[in-house]
């Protein structure tokens, strides 16, 4: 399965705030993740300030100019507001606005592709910035249309509250390495979960490659590096 069977056309990209406007607003334990290399503050690696350069992901050669962060951020956001929208409908008076997706996960899963996924959002009424989780699959359309809207089923879009050590990091089919935190709980969410994940029989989708957030080239910044295509191959 592959992202097209969402139905997803989103935008070239999404702008996000760039990571020194946006550290002054961050909590202390959410910078902490950040300098420690996406990890959480329990595993916290001392000596380490927070830059950009420190938080590039070593990725191969034939990677490392391929995106934006715009660009990496355009192909998340489309699950992240239909997440947000879920959860706002639920919470009339507190509601939140996108800021920046973190990572991504997803699987195929009852014909459907599913997603976990973290993002960062702002309270229109506080302004803090908060973390969330949220699990998400599409029911494709019957549209007959070149670009079908599929139907977002959000099955959850909860706030992952501090601290963040307590959470885990991986699923049934999330990697630890994606640093995804999921909610406490065996049945918090349904694709992946404790209770169920041996009876329920999950399809690896393709790899969407999704680099770390801030950790790609913004568009000033790609106008220096030389672009390969995801089929160039790497140089020598």
């Amino acid at each position: 399965m592959d992202s097209s069977a969402t139905g997803f056309r989103g935008p070239a990209e999404w702008a996000a705030p760039a990571l020194k406007d946006l550290l002054p607003d961050l909590s202390r334990e959410e910078q902490l993740w950040l300098e420690n290399g996406f990890q959480p503050a329990g595993r916290r690696r001392k000596g380490r300030r927070i830059t950009k350069q420190k938080l590039l992901p070593e990725l191969p050669p034939s990677m490392s100019a391929q995106r934006t962060e715009g660009e990496r951020d355009a192909l998340l956001i489309r699950t992240v507001q239909d997440a947000l929208c879920h959860y706002n409908a639920k919470h009339q008076g507190g509601e939140f606005d996108a800021v920046k997706p973190l990572m991504e996960d997803r699987v195929g899963f009852r014909d459907q592709v599913w997603f976990h996924l973290n993002f960062w959002a702002r309270s229109r009424s506080t302004n803090k910035i908060k973390r969330f989780f949220a699990e998400v699959h599409y029911k494709p359309s019957s549209d007959t249309s070149k670009y079908p809207r599929a139907t977002p089923i959000v099955e959850i879009c909860t706030i992952i509250e501090e601290p963040l050590s307590q959470y885990r990091r991986a699923c049934a089919f999330c990697a630890a390495s994606f640093e995804i935190l999921h909610p406490k709980g065996c049945r918090k969410f349904v694709c992946g979960n404790d209770k169920d994940r041996f009876e329920q029989r999950l399809v690896r989708c393709g790899s969407m490659c999704i680099e770390p957030p801030f950790s790609c080239p913004s568009k000033i910044e790609r106008q220096g590096l030389p672009y390969r295509s995801s089929s160039s191959s790497p140089s020598q």
